[in-house]
């Protein structure tokens, strides 16, 4: 979940066909006890975090419309997901970590517009493209201020490229040869035979 997308950034031209979809397939992600056969998703990790992000979604509520709630009266730290739309880029939903099943949408006009709005933040672990224009999807990547870019899908990973991020989503990067380098020194040991 580290690096869980938490703002989609619609084109206008298919945003209202797009969000339907997107609600249909989210109502069946049904959040509960783990050893429940009916569960597709687990609980937050414990009733404190499930209160902060409730607290997120109350305050959500008056910065943009609420798409589905998935607030859960029967299980305290069950959460499922949780959609809003149109909701300002400079409101604190937008702008902070959740680190729940809560998804912030806005709309966008233009590339340029997208790209604004996308580096218009003080994380950047992760971004996405989704376009069927490859030289798009180059020079979208380029300008992304992320650490990871994926292009038509979203949170693919190997252990031999790295993974950090830009601003205040860490600093140095984990996993690959760049990870070694970081948790390891280097010595340097001279020994003389003759003594």
């Amino acid at each position: 979940m580290c690096i869980a997308g938490t703002r989609l950034l619609l084109e206008e031209s298919i945003a209202d066909k797009f969000l339907d979809l997107l609600k249909q397939q989210a109502q069946n992600w049904q959040p509960g006890h783990p050893l429940d056969p009916a569960t597709t998703m687990g609980t937050l990790i414990d009733c404190a975090h499930a209160d902060l992000v409730h607290s997120f979604i109350r305050e959500g509520e008056g910065e943009g419309q609420l798409l589905l709630d998935g607030r859960n009266a029967e299980l305290a730290a069950a959460i499922g997901p949780t959609i809003f739309v149109d909701v300002d880029p400079n409101a604190s939903l937008s702008r902070e970590e959740i680190f729940g099943p809560v998804l912030v949408v806005t709309r966008f006009t233009s590339e340029e517009q997208a790209l604004q709005l996308a580096n218009d933040s003080q994380y950047g672990l992760g971004a996405a493209v989704w376009t069927r224009d490859l030289s798009r999807a180059h020079r979208m990547s380029r300008r992304l201020k992320a650490g990871s870019v994926f292009v038509n899908n979203y949170n693919d990973g190997d252990m031999t490229v790295p993974f950090g991020g830009y601003k205040q989503s860490g600093n140095g990067r984990d996993k690959s040869l760049h990870a070694l380098e970081k948790f390891t020194e280097l010595k340097t040991i001279w020994i003389s035979l003759e003594a």
